[in-house]
């Protein structure tokens, strides 16, 4: 009897521990899962699990995520967003503003607002690396200048591709400029027909408003793909002959053709390493030559039998940790020696250190005891 009792007892026991198995699995998800829920590859997932964002507890061995810190971590972001299922940053979004949501709000573009932020020293805050202005440190400002209005009414995405068109692709229907167009909207007349706004840092007409510009004129029309065609043709026409006539070309000529930038050209011309830049040019020339052939502008194309210079190919040097103490001894500067430090510790480019900001690293002395430091590069100059 004692027995039955003692195996009743076992039994109970073994019920118990797996009910509260089961309610601790209810609350919480594995990492696969989570992994799956935001559709993110392995490393990614287990960044956002080293960066502390939600709760984890060790549950048979397995890390397990808990529910309820990763649904406050979502509704608190709008970097990530699940596969299926509610959008992120619903919290957030009811306290702060990002900059092109607050630039809609009052029709400008964003940049001007980073501009208005950084010149007045005003507050926000960071998160996932970016920046928001608190709704009402916006409101506040807000209500102390005089010079922005709030647009009545911002476009969803689905108004922009139903009832607008963006300034860009009207001038292409017209076959005239941006630049034109826009000057048309701002100083002609019959441009105060355009009603137009600025919304995700593009301008846009509404459909109506544009139909009515091209009804109360005769001098701007819609061109058909044919004349389109043929000021391509014209305008390519004109570039190959440009071409075959320059015994000498600019430094920006240079950098269009080689596609690269001016200064990189200037750098190759003080080098003497300018040949290394023939093949691509030649490449280009030869593609420029071969559609004059197609149109009957050139007999032969002179770039097939033209001697290509070889390019110099030299190996890269890489410094060695005794070359590298060198240079920290030489260097006086102490925020280049830092720079030294960093690039050679966390493998950095120049344009990764140029790119690197506070935000984006946390090396403090509480975060190396935590074994938890990082620097992350999410972008470069």
């Amino acid at each position: 009897m004692d027995a039955m009792n003692d195996i009743q007892k076992i039994r109970t026991q073994i019920e118990q521990h797996q009910a509260e198995q089961e309610q601790v699995l209810r609350r919480t998800m594995s990492v696969p899962e989570m992994r799956k829920l935001l559709g993110l590859k392995k490393t990614e997932s287990y960044w956002l699990i080293h960066r502390n964002f939600f709760r984890t507890e060790i549950i048979g061995g397995m890390m397990r995520i808990d529910l309820e810190s990763f649904e406050k971590w979502y509704a608190n972001q709008v970097k990530y967003r699940k596969v299926v299922g509610e959008a992120p940053g619903k919290e957030l979004r009811g306290k702060s503003y990002s900059f092109k949501e607050a630039a809609n709000i009052l029709g400008i573009h964003d940049c001007d607002l980073y501009d208005i932020w950084k010149n007045e020293k005003l507050e926000y805050i960071t998160v996932d690396f970016v920046r928001r202005i608190p709704i009402d440190i916006f409101e506040k400002w807000y209500a102390n200048q005089d010079i922005y209005r709030k647009v009545t009414h911002i476009p969803t995405a689905e108004e922009l591709e139903k009832d607008y068109i963006c300034l860009q692709d009207a001038a292409d229907l017209l076959g005239i400029s941006r630049e034109k167009l826009a000057k048309i909207a701002r100083s002609e007349e019959i441009g105060r027909l355009l009603d137009s706004t600025i919304c995700n840092n593009k301008r846009w007409i509404t459909r109506k408003s544009f139909q009515l510009f091209l009804n109360a004129q005769n001098v701007y029309h819609i061109t058909d793909d044919e004349d389109k065609k043929k000021e391509s043709r014209g305008l390519q026409e004109k570039e190959t002959l440009s071409l075959m006539v320059k015994e000498y070309i600019s430094r920006q000529d240079a950098a269009e053709l080689a596609g690269v930038n001016v200064s990189t050209v200037t750098k190759w011309m003080q080098s003497g390493e300018f040949q290394c830049t023939v093949n691509e040019i030649h490449k280009v020339l030869r593609s420029c030559f071969r559609q004059a052939v197609k149109w009957d502008m050139m007999e032969k194309n002179p770039a097939v039998d033209a001697t290509v210079p070889k390019a110099k190919k030299q190996e890269r040097e890489i410094w060695t940790a005794e070359m590298l103490m060198q240079a920290l001894e030489a260097c006086d500067n102490k925020m280049l020696k830092i720079a030294f430090h960093l690039a050679f510790t966390a493998t950095l480019r120049i344009g990764e250190v140029l790119g690197l900001t506070w935000d984006a690293m946390d090396i403090s002395e509480e975060a190396i005891a935590a074994n938890r430091a990082y620097v992350y590069i999410n972008k470069e100059v």
